[in-house]
């Protein structure tokens, strides 16, 4: 007699919705309805996204007037088809869908992302149309993502099954967005940074699966490290914070929620018919769910790439090092409105910091040099006093030693311009290094926010940014991003500390 435990039925549950969602990301063919000859339209960019990107499986474009496009052959039905695709891709005007949905349900299709618009989004008779939908694809064990969404992309598996024309390199984080236009700017957005995407998902309507659905495929994901999110409104609140809390036990999800206002919920129940609900009520779910809620999309990614490369602080007391006490100040300032401490500084500390510091060094936390010294050893150095600090629990360092280049000759060869933007990047990306060994040794995180000077005739800042990135370090341009970040870092490990 065998006996079924609560963990073997949710081993059980585990492996059934990773299988099921991997016809979503990992299908072995595709299928689009709605495919088009004409470049102006939805399914001929879709079609050429999903070949230019990659796509290594059979795709199979369905148009009864059309026999080739961009190069594949064309069907005229889905019976037609000489397999049965893992994902059907619907970009039929909404007079056509439930047909559409229909003829993948006969033909055994069970993942489908409907990108067309015009459902609930625009009133009573669009609401219909889209329970209707809902329901032929539920009888024939279809699951639905969208409509009215962007699309999908898997990095990984080379599918970019979506509108827009980019493609991300394979990475940790994921993207779930109720809006298509948003979770596409913060795809591009990550990829300025050199940072590459696990999934996108746009939701849009959400008529079948919603957030929560994507969050627990995610929380599962081995690909996905960080999960960011976009939400203008929610089918089920309690499924959401059920799914999120348990979620947020194995990885951060930052969130934006709009609607904090009667202009924000009325543009979002014009554009994906969402309900936003109260706003205290959600701030009262992200702090018991784990939840990091921003409140743009600069905040979003930055806290999301923090997870990527700090580890989560034991506490909210920082200590701060400054070149400028401007800088210190302001830092200091944002960390005490988002709750962080910026702690007193013992006299042994001190007495440490007068060994090597100029006499006339701030003698406080923000540490000020009052660009005293720029040697990056010093720099080092302080970031190490203050991160070996029994009353710190992470470091804010505002501001980097420059590379030190010999006065250029002129004219400048493409040669000497190469060569010096080698030794610039070179000297970024050693000094990152060094902070992320001494950020490792104490397990507290470090975060850098400095203006990274170099001439441009050798290389953009974008460039340097970028080569940070493979280092696995960030640098943040302004003193209260890189408090915002740490506060992201120090409000999960609040919640990991609360859950234990």
């Amino acid at each position: 007699m065998s006996i079924t435990t609560d963990d073997t039925i949710s081993i059980e549950r585990t492996a059934g919705l990773m299988t099921d969602y991997n016809k979503f990301f990992q299908p072995s063919s595709i299928v689009l309805l709605g495919a088009s000859g004409d470049p102006r339209k939805w399914g001929w960019r879709i079609l050429r996204n999903i070949i230019s990107g990659g796509f290594s499986g059979n795709i199979y474009p369905i148009n009864p007037q059309r026999d080739e496009i961009l190069g594949r052959k064309v069907y005229k039905r889905v019976s037609d088809l000489p397999e049965t695709p893992d994902l059907a891709v619907i970009v039929v005007p909404t007079a056509g869908i439930v047909e559409a949905i229909q003829d993948c349900v006969d033909r055994g299709i069970k993942a489908g992302v409907v990108i067309t618009a015009g459902f609930a989004e625009i009133g009573e008779k669009g609401v219909a149309l889209q329970a209707e939908m809902v329901n032929v694809a539920r009888k024939g064990g279809m699951r639905l993502i969208g409509p009215n969404c962007l699309g999908i992309s898997s990095p990984s598996h080379r599918l970019f099954a979506q509108m827009p024309s980019v493609h991300p390199p394979s990475g940790s984080i994921a993207v779930v967005s109720q809006s298509g236009n948003v979770g596409a700017t913060i795809v591009r957005r990550a990829m300025t940074l050199n940072l590459g995407i696990s999934r996108l998902i746009s939701t849009g309507n959400e008529a079948d699966l919603h957030i929560e659905d994507f969050l627990e495929y995610l929380g599962r994901d081995e690909l996905t490290r960080v999960i960011l999110s976009y939400v203008e409104g929610f089918q089920d609140g309690r499924a959401f914070f059920e799914v999120a809390r348990d979620v947020s036990k194995r990885k951060p999800i930052v969130m934006i929620k709009v609607g904090e206002t009667e202009a924000g919920a009325s543009a979002a129940r014009s554009h994906t018919a969402a309900l936003s609900g109260s706003d205290r009520v959600f701030e009262g779910v992200c702090r018991q769910a784990g939840i990091i809620r921003v409140h743009n999309m600069r905040e979003l990614v930055n806290t999301g790439c923090a997870f990527l490369c700090n580890p989560v602080p034991k506490g909210r007391r920082v200590g701060i090092t400054t070149f400028g006490g401007g800088w210190g100040v302001l830092a200091a300032d944002a960390c005490a409105k988002l709750g962080l401490e910026v702690v007193k500084l013992d006299k042994a500390v001190i007495e440490e910091l007068d060994s090597f510091l100029p006499s006339w060094w701030s003698r406080n936390n923000p540490v000020d040099l009052v660009s005293g010294t720029l040697v990056e050893n010093n720099v080092n150095h302080i970031i190490e006093v203050l991160a070996k600090y029994n009353k710190t629990d992470g470091v804010i360092c505002l501001g980097l030693p420059f590379p030190a280049l010999e006065r250029a000759p002129k004219p400048l060869t493409d040669e000497d311009k190469l060569k010096r933007r080698q030794l610039v990047i070179a000297h970024y990306q050693n000094v990152f290094r060094k902070i992320k060994s001494i950020s490792e040794k104490y397990q507290k995180p470090i975060i850098v926010s400095a203006e990274l000077f170099a001439p441009r005739q050798y290389v953009e800042e974008q460039d340097i940014l970028s080569a940070i990135t493979e280092v696995n370090s960030m640098c943040y341009n302004l003193p209260d991003e890189a408090a915002m970040v740490m506060h992201g870092l120090a409000t999960y490990g609040e919640f990991l500390r609360k859950i234990s």
